[in-house]
């Protein structure tokens, strides 16, 4: 289970599932898709189709996929698969889980509670685990064809999933192949104004292979191993008007990933067991970018975000003593990991950036359940209760320690309620990149801002490799119903509470007038620095020091050290309620109608100094809505499936002009169906056909002001360009 160490213990977090069987009724053929439609996931970082204007963060390196729970960030959702990390994909830390072929995909499931106590770094927002079909027999294939009604976005797909088993083990093996073109602005009515022959949604073509296999080697001694091959190559088209006509822009990325990781497993005696496991992957996103101005020779800027991730773990579990309620048992173990990024930047053939960095890092981990009371005790109104406790040690040589607890409790008054609480704490070291990407640093003059004291200024912004880990303490409480008398009902709400500090930004926004004008910077100004300081600070610059001011550089002539590169600066709060509800009808005959929706209440805001005023975060223009929702039903019958789900995304504040505005919300109404098809007097089918109609309605984003021709004019972080889309697929089982 996703949220523990301890085979088979209970979660005290909140846990969101997504099975096989639900990927297939709602019709969804990469998991990128299928993250886009949980309501705690925000689909801005890195998607594919977000645009221009959305900030750094959500720039799109090479049309990956990435989980972002909460609007945290990709960095602050750890992603596994089968338990195990990938290396992280492009610049900011996350992991593409589109790479992995849908195919192969048993289930995902999400605790999107802070875990680092359990597994770690990034884990702040909570962790998903991708849980393979590792013991799959047979054959399926499928083929898939689609487009939007629109224009654009004309989907070719295949897939393939194999495997056999035997008595001692079993391998499965699934590939994938997904291509669309691309969505042009002049295709659609609210991007209608950008420059003539801009891209709205990227041309992608992916090949995805993974292999999931074990194998009893001894008695009691079993060999498993996962390996994940994928190649992406996606091309999007910009353009910005000047007076002079359009500067046009191609960027077309690359995206290479590979992961293995060998596991053993040794049965030691009563329950206990060992695992021993390696996990090694890499991804190289190499960037291609020609921007090409009216009448002039285009430059093309290139390079590599390569990362690469080595991890070694050991972990052993099982029951330590037997109270009346049940098995105390544990976890315990420890480990080494290690993440390297090489990042080069080239303008035409002059390097222009480059470094090549690891971070290693040890841990130790130790985990508990506890139970208390367990329902063969017959209580009253004491049915279950069971506590779990969790500790997790990490040392990073050079930046820091950190020990992150965890703490949780189940109560069940009765069969029909579970009750359910944790607390714990949480950390995120900061990406390769944050801290080494590089700096400048400008001599300025002083007297050109008004609120400056006479003499110099010194200006820095960019990465730093003095940063720290991000830390974070969060807590939830939630409750599940479901009455034994009403068979197949569940209902789950929960509060979640994060509070995140020594978050890594670059803390002053806008011009360089505004860490003066504005008191709340104050605290980051540093005044007559010394020579020493200022001296080191230019020695590590990329091009050291950029002199515009009218005198030569003179330490005893600083006045102010302005320091603008990423620092640990910023705290979050973040708060909300989640709901969940499912009923299942079975009507006998093989008829069954099963209905479910989720919804996600989020608040969050962002302090950077004391003196500064709180600044929202859900609700507004480029974060999560405050409201996102998701509800279906579904009919299967004997041969065939019908299901139509009705999507919800809230309206968020523009308040980058005045007036503000109100980005309106937007509701999509989805619908899939499937029916086998036979041959007179065959029991099995030759095939499954499979129809999708995605935004039956065509609803459309809101339309957005911009501050430049190449902005994209509607939120790409909460609203789709795709519009009605329609797809058929059929499928065989061999």
């Amino acid at each position: 289970m996703t949220g523990t160490n301890i085979r088979g213990a209970s979660v005290t977090s909140p846990v969101i599932t997504v099975g096989r069987d639900d990927i297939e009724k709602a019709g969804q053929n990469d998991l990128g898709e299928v993250a886009r439609s949980i309501p705690q996931n925000f689909s801005g970082g890195q998607n594919p189709g977000v645009g221009n204007g959305a900030g750094l963060i959500n720039t799109n390196l090479n049309s990956s996929s990435q989980l972002n729970l909460r609007g945290l960030g990709p960095d602050a959702t750890l992603t596994l698969l089968n338990g195990h990390r990938l290396p992280y994909d492009g610049a900011f830390g996350g992991v593409d889980i589109s790479a992995i072929p849908v195919a192969a995909v048993e289930r995902l499931e999400i605790v999107p509670d802070g875990a680092s106590a359990q597994y770690g770094s990034d884990a702040v927002a909570g962790v998903a685990n991708i849980i393979l079909r590792r013991d799959f027999t047979g054959l399926t294939t499928s083929a898939r064809i689609g487009a939007a009604t629109s224009g654009g976005n004309f989907q070719q797909g295949a897939d393939a999933v194999g495997g056999v088993t035997w008595r001692s083990g079993g391998i499965m093996l699934a590939y994938q192949f997904a291509k669309n073109s691309p969505i042009f602005a002049s295709e659609r009515d609210f991007a209608a104004l950008l420059p003539a022959g801009n891209s709205i949604y990227p041309r992608i073509q992916q090949h995805s292979l993974i292999l999931s296999g074990r194998q009893e080697i001894a008695e009691g001694v079993e060999f498993s191993v996962d390996a994940l091959y994928s190649h992406r190559r996606s091309r999007t088209i910009g353009g910005n008007a000047g007076t002079a006509g359009i500067t046009r822009s191609i960027f077309a990325p690359s995206a290479e990933s590979f992961s293995i990781t060998p596991e053993v497993g040794i049965a030691l005696g009563g329950s206990w067991k060992a695992r021993a496991s390696i996990a090694y992957g890499r991804d190289r996103t190499r960037y291609n970018t020609l921007i090409t101005p009216p009448g002039r020779a285009g430059v093309l800027t290139s390079g590599c975000y390569c990362n690469s991730a080595l991890s070694a773990e050991l972990v052993f579990d099982g029951a330590v003593v037997t109270l009346p309620a049940g098995d105390i048992r544990a976890a315990f173990g420890g480990g080494y990991r290690s993440n390297s990024m090489a990042y080069s930047q080239r303008q035409n053939d002059t390097i222009v950036g480059a470094f090549d960095v690891s971070r290693d890092s040890h841990f130790l981990f130790g985990e508990a359940e506890i139970p208390i009371i367990a329902p063969h005790q017959d209580l009253a109104l004491l049915r279950r209760l069971t506590v779990t406790a969790a500790a997790r040690y990490e040392d990073y040589p050079g930046m820091g320690k950190v020990t992150t607890p965890k703490v949780g409790l189940i109560y069940e008054p009765g069969a029909a309620l579970t009750l359910k609480a944790s607390w714990g704490r949480s950390f995120k070291a900061p990406t390769l990149y944050q801290q080494y990407v590089g700096y400048e640093t400008y001599l300025l003059n002083a007297a050109d801002y008004a609120a400056a004291p006479s003499g110099t200024i010194i200006y820095t912004s960019g990465g730093n490799p003095d940063l720290k880990p991000e830390r974070a303490s969060s807590w939830s409480i939630g409750a599940e119903v479901h009455p034994p008398a009403i068979a197949g009902l569940r209902v789950n709400a929960s509060y979640f509470n994060v509070r995140y500090r020594d978050r890594v930004a670059q803390p002053i926004a806008g011009s360089i007038a505004t860490a003066f004008s504005n008191p709340g910077y104050t605290s980051l100004l540093i005044r007559n620095p010394g020579a020493a300081q200022l001296d080191a600070l230019i020695a590590g610059a990329l091009y050291g020091l950029t002199n515009f001011a009218d005198e030569d550089y003179d330490p005893a002539a600083v006045a102010v050290l302005v320091d603008n590169r990423n620092r640990n600066v910023a705290r979050q709060a973040i708060e909300g309620v989640d709901f969940a509800i499912r009923y299942s009808l079975d009507f006998g005959s093989g008829q069954r109608l099963d209905l479910g929706g989720s919804a996600t209440y989020l608040k969050s805001d962002q302090l950077i100094t004391a003196e500064l005023p709180r600044t929202q975060l859900a609700g507004l223009l480029y974060n999560p809505p405050h409201w996102r929702g998701r509800v279906g039903a579904t009919f299967e019958g004997e041969g065939h499936m019908i299901s139509v789900f009705a999507n919800y995304i809230g309206e968020v504040e523009d308040r980058r002009f005045t007036p503000v505005s109100d980005v309106k919300s937007i509701v999509t109404v989805d619908l899939a169906a499937r029916v086998a098809v036979r041959s007179r007097g065959d029991a099995e089918p030759l095939f499954d056909l499979s129809l999708v109609v995605n935004n039956l309605f065509n609803a459309s984003p809101a339309r957005i002001r911009t501050r430049g021709s190449s902005d994209t004019p509607y939120d790409s972080t909460n609203f789709s360009p795709i519009g009605r889309f329609i797809g058929l697929k059929i499928a065989r089982s061999w």
